[in-house]
């Protein structure tokens, strides 16, 4: 025998002493049946403990064959059948060695999970009962009051529950049992009473006083409970659980200035600042202070700043007003400020950006985004408005990088196709066609009916008036697919324009500007089209109006200048 396997040996000898207890009946066994037993039984141990579950059953139905009533082997064979996940013949094995072992605590407390995990509540009980009169552990009466509770026996859990309080005196997890029992029951009566007990047992402890306080609000004994709240908050005033159980109780009175004097007291206080974070959440979206609600949630969260000057939560708060106001810069620097003290808050990130994007400031979300980026180096979105901010600050390079990125990074199909078309747009944009043709077709290949890429691709296409007969089949594709939509309906008139069918042309640019009148690019098409048309005039006026609309390239204003169109 190799040292390896005489070591194995030793240790699941030792292994096995933990759970073999004397055994009543035990089959006396001759020397070969023993061998023939121990071999069968610690290669079942040897398989079990490198997890061969399956080699480890058949060896121990091979030892069981040998010694029925050795109570180890079929303890150990319901483990490596759970293991398997065949609760039922698990829990026959596991009954087995529980009844040839009453006495093990092992074989019991193994028997009893199982029961409960296959809700046989009324077997674990039997279980529990048995095992406690054998060993007076007092692990199965905590698990009989668990069980008679989960069987709706209040009567015999509280009996239990009595039992273990009469072994360990009054502890407060004993008390809180039998008062959730007490409650579940209907029976408020008897859980103040446990409670009030609690509270004789442990006069200094302020927080049994306050859970005494809230049965007896419970209970409509408003004023025993007000007695409780101020006698805690006399005794520490920065106790911020009875400031905020006060201000619960003005609340139901509907007296709000004294339920603000408790939120104030409580901003004040030790309390954790997400629990302060949480009741602002519930106070600000309301309009509960009346008239100057606000204001007073101003100084409510100035009073958490003065208290938790290190805290980025009141800061979020500032922002979020802000937002309210739709005072874009000033939430910006108030989210700014919490990310100063916790940059790793992705929510607060995403405003940031959407503030830069609403003001809008595309220097501002250029920077948010590069700073996002190191933070949260694969978070696609970021890379996306990076894009945006750059191309819109003439950065083309950096914005196809970005764009590409966004790319690589999106999580799902749909963002993929965002994504893709995000690319294709900044692509074309900074004059790399072929990236932009590409993403463009990986979009329509994973969705051929998108209308926006159609439209598009189709548009980018006829502008440097190339495949223009591809570009007018996708675009009159999604013309059929959103017949009502401006950009599709100018796309195809331009399409039109392009190939010299200045009526039809006119048609459909006249139709997108009834239905988005103010759009200067398409005002500037049909400025075109009337110049072709030989209409000068209307050609000026409509060039007129795009430039009066915010569209300032030198282009038009060259047309308006020699009122002519620039050569081709």
């Amino acid at each position: 025998m190799n040292l390896f396997n005489r070591i194995f040996l030793l240790f699941s000898i030792i292994l096995s002493s933990v759970f073999v207890w004397a055994q009543p009946d035990k089959i006396t066994l001759d020397e070969k049946k023993r061998m023939d037993f121990d071999r069968h039984f610690f290669d079942g141990m040897k398989e079990k403990m490198i997890n061969n579950f399956i080699e480890a059953e058949t060896a121990f139905r091979a030892a069981i064959l040998v010694d029925p009533k050795n109570a180890n082997v079929h303890y150990q064979m319901a483990s490596v059948l759970l293991a398997q996940k065949k609760q039922d013949e698990a829990i026959f094995e596991a009954e087995r060695a529980f009844n040839l072992e009453t006495g093990n605590l092992w074989y019991s407390k193994f028997l009893i999970e199982l029961y409960k995990s296959s809700r046989q509540f009324t077997e674990a009980v039997k279980v529990c009962e048995l095992a406690y009169k054998t060993s007076k552990d007092l692990y199965f009466l905590q698990e009989l009051a668990v069980l008679y509770n989960n069987k709706n026996d209040a009567k015999k859990a509280l009996t239990v529950l009595n039992l273990i309080e009469k072994e360990l005196g009054i502890t407060e997890e004993i008390s809180s049992k039998k008062e959730a029992i007490y409650l579940k029951s209907n029976k408020i009566k008897g859980a103040i009473k446990e409670i009030e007990k609690l509270c004789i047992a442990f006069p200094k402890e302020a927080r049994y006083k306050g859970m005494l306080a809230d049965l007896y609000m419970n209970a409509n004994r408003e004023k025993e409970a007000l007695a409780i709240y101020k006698q805690i908050q006399l005794a520490d005033v920065k106790n911020g659980y009875s400031a905020l159980s006060l201000a619960d109780f003005y609340q139901r009175k509907k007296d709000t200035a004294a339920y603000y004097q408790q939120i104030v007291l409580a901003m004040q206080s030790q309390l954790e600042p997400n629990i302060k974070m949480q009741v602002l959440a519930m106070i600000i979206p309301t309009s509960f202070l009346g008239a100057a609600h606000r204001k007073l949630c101003k100084a409510l969260i100035d009073t958490f700043i003065t208290y938790h000057p290190n805290a980025p939560e009141p800061h979020i708060f500032n922002g979020d007003m802000a937002l309210q106001e739709r005072n874009f810069e000033l939430a910006r620097s108030h989210y700014w400020l919490a990310l100063e003290m916790n940059r790793n808050n992705m929510m607060v990130w995403e405003q940031v950006l959407f503030c830069a994007q609403q003001i809008p400031n595309y220097n501002y979300l250029l920077v948010d985004c590069e700073k996002m980026i190191r933070v949260f180096p694969d978070y696609g979105v970021a890379y996306f408005y990076h894009s945006i901010a750059a191309r819109q600050l003439e950065m083309m390079d950096s914005a196809v990088v970005s764009a590409r990125m966004a790319v690589s990074l999106a999580k799902d199909e749909e963002m993929v196709l965002q994504m893709l078309s995000n690319l294709g747009d900044i692509a074309h944009y900074a004059k790399h066609y072929e990236t932009s043709d590409s993403a463009f077709e990986a979009v329509l290949a994973l969705e051929p009916n998108s209308a926006l890429a159609l439209n598009n691709y189709a548009y980018f296409l006829s502008l440097r008036n190339s495949q223009m007969d591809k570009a007018l089949n996708m675009s009159k594709k999604s013309l059929e697919l959103d017949p009502n939509n401006p950009s599709n309906l100018d796309t195809y008139g331009w399409i039109l324009y392009s190939l010299d069918k200045f009526d039809e042309a006119k048609i459909y640019i006249e139709k997108s500007l009834k239905i988005s009148p103010n759009n200067a690019e398409v005002l500037d098409h049909l400025g075109d089209v009337f110049f072709r048309l030989g209409n000068k005039e209307e050609a000026n006026i409509n060039w007129r109006k795009a430039q009066l609309l915010g569209l300032n390239s030198a282009e038009l204003q060259q047309k308006i200048n020699t009122q002519l169109l620039p050569k081709k």
